[in-house]
């Protein structure tokens, strides 16, 4: 019975602690996407897109699928962290679903291309302009934003993801 009193006040420390580290992280991911478009229903911006071969891309056309737009830079060492994380979720990806990624500074087409074979990225890689960015407003790298069926931004986040983090708010774009 000694040990009982002892026991429990260190679960409650634990307890208390775990508390602590959960209130920390919820301020900080509210931090972080300050700044990110509301999703109040309103649809996604216009976006500027071409492929790396030059083909357009409109938002558009891809109405009737939930779509990650995930924004990044090649020099975004966060963002080559993430390479094998959107490969995965590229690969897993429902017909109902998308996986768009922007890269802010594709100002040099070759670059872009050599980046993307030596990453060994398999998803689609698309350039955009400052407008687009501006639009959006990404002023961190990287920023993902998931919209609905309809085009609506349905949530957003900035910072490194993990392939279930991309998965289950990608799923939350439908009303999962």
């Amino acid at each position: 019975m000694t040990d009982a009193a002892p026991k429990r006040r260190r679960w409650r420390r634990w307890l208390l602690e775990i508390l602590l580290l959960v209130i920390v992280a919820i301020g900080i991911f509210a931090w972080k996407a300050r700044h990110l478009l509301p999703n109040d229903g309103r649809p996604a911006p216009q976006a500027n897109l071409r492929t790396l071969d030059g083909q357009p891309v409109s938002l558009a056309d891809y109405r009737g699928k939930r779509v990650t737009l995930h924004f990044w830079a090649t020099w975004c060492s966060t963002c080559a962290y993430e390479h094998g994380t959107l490969n995965a979720v590229h690969a897993e990806l429902d017909d109902d679903e998308a996986l768009l990624s922007i890269v802010a500074d594709g100002e040099d087409v070759e670059k872009v291309r050599r980046h993307v074979a030596e990453a060994g990225i398999s998803y689609p890689v698309l350039l955009t302009d400052r407008a687009t960015l501006e639009a959006f407003k990404i002023t961190q790298f990287p920023t993902n934003y998931y919209l609905d069926a309809e085009g609506q931004i349905a949530n957003g986040d900035v910072g490194i993801s993990s392939r279930w983090g991309v998965r289950w708010r990608l799923g939350r774009a439908g009303g999962e």
